[in-house]
C-alpha cells in the first residue's frame, strides 16, 4: 500500500461526509495507520489500512461510498458526470444590496467539517468541530474592525446543487459568530449588538464553505431591524 504515506491527506469517500485525515504514522505492511484530523491535527486514532483506498473510484469506475481516498489522487477511470463546481470566488449576490453602512466579508476555509442540527453527534465530537469553526472565524476576521452593532448574513456555499435548508446549519454559523467575538470584532453576540445571523444558500463552491457577510449598524438601524 505505497499510496499510504506519512503526511498525506485522505478525504472521506462518502459524498455526505466531509471528514479529512492526515497520515501520522504508517509502515508498509501495517494493518492499521495512525491518523489525525487534517485541519487541526487533533483526534489521533488508528484506522484500518484497508479503508485507505488508492482512489475514490472502484475498479468498475463507480464512486466508493466508504473509506478514504487521497485528496489529490488522480482518477483511474472517468466517474459519472457531476455538476461543474465553482472555485471560491467573489460573491455573485450583494446580500446588502441598497443598504447603508460599512460591509465586510469573512470567509471560512473550504472543506471544514460543519455542524448540522440534524446530526446526532457525541458532545465531545460536537465540541471539537465547534472549536475548529470558532478558531477559523477568529483567524478569518482579523482585518475586520471593532463594531458596536452588526447585521450578519450567514451564507452556506454547498458543494453540489441539491436542495438544502440553510437554517439547519445554524450551529455552524453560531460557532463562527462566536469566533468574531473572540477576535474582538464584537463585544458580544446578544440581541442588542447582533441582528442575525440570517441564513442563506449561496452558489456552489468546491469543498463547500461558510461565509459571513457583516454590515455595520447604527443604534437606530439595529432597533429598526429588530422590530
Amino acid at each position: 500500500m505505497n499510496h499510504i504515506r506519512i503526511g498525506r491527506i485522505f478525504a472521506a469517500c462518502h459524498p455526505q461526509d466531509t471528514a479529512r485525515v492526515r497520515i501520522v504514522r504508517y509502515k508498509e505492511g501495517d494493518m492499521r495507520a495512525l491518523v489525525a484530523d487534517a485541519a487541526t491535527g487533533a483526534r489521533q486514532r488508528l484506522i484500518l489500512a484497508s479503508s485507505l483506498h488508492p482512489t475514490a473510484l472502484t475498479g468498475t469506475g463507480g464512486r466508493r461510498k466508504s473509506g478514504y481516498a487521497p485528496e489529490a489522487a488522480p482518477a483511474k477511470a472517468t466517474p459519472p458526470a457531476t455538476p461543474q463546481l465553482q472555485k471560491p470566488a467573489a460573491e455573485m449576490v450583494d446580500w446588502f444590496d441598497g443598504m447603508s453602512g460599512r460591509q465586510f466579508r469573512v470567509a471560512m476555509p473550504p472543506q471544514l467539517l460543519l455542524l448540522n442540527s440534524n446530526q446526532r453527534l457525541h458532545h465531545h465530537r460536537r465540541a471539537e468541530i465547534t472549536k475548529v469553526l470558532r478558531r477559523a472565524a477568529w483567524a478569518a476576521s482579523r482585518g475586520v474592525p471593532h463594531l458596536e452593532r452588526a447585521h450578519i448574513i450567514g451564507v452556506l456555499h454547498p458543494d453540489d446543487q441539491q436542495r438544502r435548508d440553510p437554517a439547519n446549519w445554524y450551529p455552524s454559523f453560531k460557532a463562527c459568530v462566536d469566533g468574531l467575538v473572540d477576535q474582538g470584532v464584537l463585544d458580544d453576540d446578544d440581541h442588542t449588538r447582533v441582528v442575525g445571523p440570517d441564513m442563506r444558500l449561496g452558489h456552489v463552491v468546491s469543498g463547500s464553505r461558510l461565509v459571513l457577510h457583516i454590515r455595520d449598524l447604527t443604534h437606530s438601524q439595529a432597533a429598526d431591524l429588530r422590530k
